[in-house]
């Protein structure tokens, strides 16, 4: 590209944001009476879908091995939502959900359900009268709904978005009100809803991807189907060993803390980027094995902290002022069963350290503290300050960040609050719970940080200006890690400002490597954010270091330290079946010179999300980078197809074509865009200069009074 030329093909910096795996059909508890997961030798000789890769292994770590001297914890978790988080097709246990043949109908297609000889079908059924037939091999999860199997080519299992309800015996569509249509990330048969990729590493035990990019093919791999004793503990093959060899052996068996027994069960229960091939070892620190999300990336959340989008307990807990406080998911739940471990109902749990001051927690009297008799909906702690959303349909869960209650959050931003979930007759509306909430709790909601946070977070997801100065005030005042570290990813957007960045970079010496990941992540962001990359690549934290990475890589810049390097390239292999990925790969070969590795990156991840605009307009700019300006063309083409009224796709085009030195072309298309977009400044004032060298000098004049604000 000529550098003395007018106009160039340049965009905006590519925030290539990484996406944390989505982990489908995450029940919560057990239901009593369903039989346990069946044994290896109950499921079909031939199954496609075997039990277990290595039965031999299975032998030695698995139950059937602990249960010799755990004879009371593997009856426990026999039956458990972790036993049935996957597991084969099975007569016994699936017939009834397809007899009769059942159909349903998603995003305007006919799915049928039948079992035809003891082989489970799904049938797509068009309206030109073809059929297509997909044999179904496994199931996850077990109440409140089943999501069911099936293998597309390239050893693709697929989780189907038709999903049975176990509980009220009928099937469902689990994305019902959205139109997820082939090609697209989100349909069933796409990317989005793998199973290997998205579902299978919470859902067996001592999984393995096995991804190969060149073959676009999957060699998974797991020891055994659902979550069993190998998942939470370590060394057992030898443990096992030894205490079959001494009748008098004691165990050796490293007892995990209580942050490292947390860490062991969020490295299922949270949404997260995954970091690396490496198994997480229970006692392993997750921030090097993974990401966690926060409430700094808008939907997952709403402003307050409380849950939104499917996010699975950790990141809420980590909010919480008693995750803060050290309370551990054992102090509530029972490892095995997932059961809590004393009752709920009449709040016994809860008061289990509220009521003697236990763990430092703050006494309470129930009746007192909630204003409602007891045994009511309103004196339940988990009703107000747990409470339940549902998703998929049919799968409610409880919210993990124990916040307050707070009515005028309701309608001020939009948050749900517990009262009106249970106060919802025509009298008792939200200025009606406002009124209470004010009267019995105004002082206390006023001074909490909750509210405050939630105006700042809402006014920062709109970027709005004056959320700086709290988002900043809050960062120095905030005692939780998490909080602070959804700050510094807020913060990051209020980039360049001396403040921010002079923040940021105290914030990359902070305790906690979640603060420090954030903090770097927004170092990259700023004019002179090498220096501090680079001093990032030494940190004890595999988390922040591949952070400092990605942010040289979106710099342009390669990562000097080859230990570094080699963790970057792990994770860039390891998540090369995602688009996000594909594009850092791409940025990668462009740097380096190889046009076809540019190519053959892009081509993957538009072929991973067909009919996502946004993932042609970025394949073009980093096409173009490339200077494959015709392939780029023909991706905006495509992606301006897609999207017609997005102006982005004319004046890319108008760019390019000036690139080319057709003015003529590119008057054409940047006078498309501003008939799109007349505000779109940027775009008249690349018209005014073509005009210019068009000789068009009334036309250039005026396009530069519009590119100035001033018609």
């Amino acid at each position: 590209m000529s550098s003395h030329r007018a106009i160039t093909f340049r965009f905006l910096r590519l925030a290539f944001g990484i996406v944390a795996a989505l982990l489908a059909g995450c029940g919560d508890g057990n239901e009593a009476g369903y039989p346990a997961t069946p044994r290896p030798d109950e499921a079909l000789a031939a199954s496609p879908f075997p039990f277990s890769h290595d039965p031999q292994r299975l032998e030695r770590i698995g139950p059937d091995a602990c249960v010799e001297c755990h004879a009371a914890e593997v009856e426990e978790w026999r039956g458990s939502h972790h036993d049935l988080a996957n597991r084969p097709i099975s007569i016994a246990r699936d017939r009834d959900a397809f007899t009769p043949t059942r159909r349903v109908e998603e995003s305007g297609v006919v799915y049928e359900l039948s079992e035809e000889n003891g082989t489970f079908l799904l049938r797509v059924l068009h309206d030109d009268g073809s059929v297509d037939t997909h044999e179904l091999i496994g199931v996850i999860g077990e109440t409140p709904l089943r999501q069911y199997l099936t293998i597309l080519p390239g050893n693709k299992v697929q989780t189907i978005s038709a999903s049975y309800d176990v509980l009220e015996d009928r099937w469902f569509d689990v994305f019902a009100g959205e139109d997820r249509e082939p090609g697209e990330w989100g349909h069933w048969s796409g990317q989005g809803m793998n199973w290997n990729a998205n579902c299978a590493y919470c859902h067996t035990t001592e999984y393995e991807k096995g991804f190969d990019f060149e073959g676009n093919a999957y060699h998974s791999s797991w020891v055994q189907q659902g979550l069993a004793c190998a998942s939470c503990h370590t060394g057992l093959e030898d443990h096992v060993e030894a205490a079959r060899a001494d009748e008098n052996y004691t165990s050796t068996l490293e007892q995990l803390s209580s942050e490292q027994v947390t860490e062991s069960c969020a490295a299922c229960h949270s949404r997260r980027d995954q970091l690396t091939a490496d198994d997480f070892t229970p006692g392993d620190h997750y921030d090097d094995h993974f990401a966690l999300s926060l409430p700094d990336q808008p939907g997952l959340y709403y402003p307050d902290g409380q849950i939104l989008d499917e996010v699975f307990v950790y990141a809420s807990f980590e909010m919480s002022r008693m995750g803060h406080a050290g309370v551990s998911c054992l102090d509530c739940h029972n490892p095995h069963t997932l059961e809590t471990i004393l009752p709920v109902e009449n709040n016994l749990l809860c008061m289990r350290c509220h009521s003697g001051g236990l763990m430092d927690a703050q006494i309470i009297d129930p009746v007192e503290h909630s204003r409602h008799p007891a045994g009511s909906s309103g004196n339940s702690c988990v009703e107000c300050h747990m409470p339940k959303t549902t998703y998929m349909q049919v799968d409610p869960r409880a919210d993990h960040g124990f916040l307050h209650p707070d009515p005028l959050m309701t309608r001020e931003l939009g948050i749900p609050n517990a009262c009106n979930n249970c106060h919802e007759h025509k009298d008792e509306s939200v200025a009606w719970a406002i009124e209470w909430a004010e009267e019995w709790y105004g002082e206390e909601l006023a001074e909490s940080p909750q509210r405050r946070r939630a105006r700042a977070i809402s006014a920062a997801y709109e970027f709005d200006p004056a959320a700086l100065d709290d988002l900043l005030a809050l960062t120095e005042s905030e005692e939780v890690p998490a909080w602070r570290a959804t700050y510094a990813g807020l913060l990051s957007n209020y980039l360049p400002n001396q403040r921010v960045e002079r923040t940021l970079r105290n914030l990359m010496d902070d305790e906690s490597p979640l603060v420090r990941s954030r903090a770097t992540d927004g170092i990259a962001r700023t004019e002179r954010g090498e220096a501090g990359l680079l001093d990032q690549l030494d940190d004890p934290s595999r988390s922040v270091r591949l952070a400092a990475a990605r942010g040289l890589a979106v710099r342009n810049q390669p990562v000097p330290d080859e230990e570094v390097n080699a963790e970057w390239q792990r994770y860039l292999q390891f998540n090369s079946d995602r688009p996000q990925t594909l594009f850092f790969l791409a940025h990668e070969a462009v740097r380096e010179g190889r046009q076809d590795d540019v190519r053959k990156h892009l081509e993957r991840a538009v072929s991973l999300d067909r009919v996502n605009p946004e993932v042609y307009h970025q394949s073009a700019v980093l096409l173009s980078a490339a200077r494959l300006n015709e392939v780029a063309a023909r991706y905006l083409y495509t992606g301006w197809e897609l999207a017609p009224e997005n102006p982005n796709f004319p004046y890319s085009l108008g760019l390019l074509a000036a690139e080319e030195n057709d003015l003529e072309s590119a008057v054409d298309y940047l006078e498309q865009t501003v008939a799109i977009e007349p505000q779109f400044y940027r775009a008249w004032y690349n018209l005014s200069l073509a005009y210019s060298q068009l000789n068009r000098h009334e036309d250039a004049a005026r396009a530069m009074r519009r590119a100035r604000g001033a018609d």
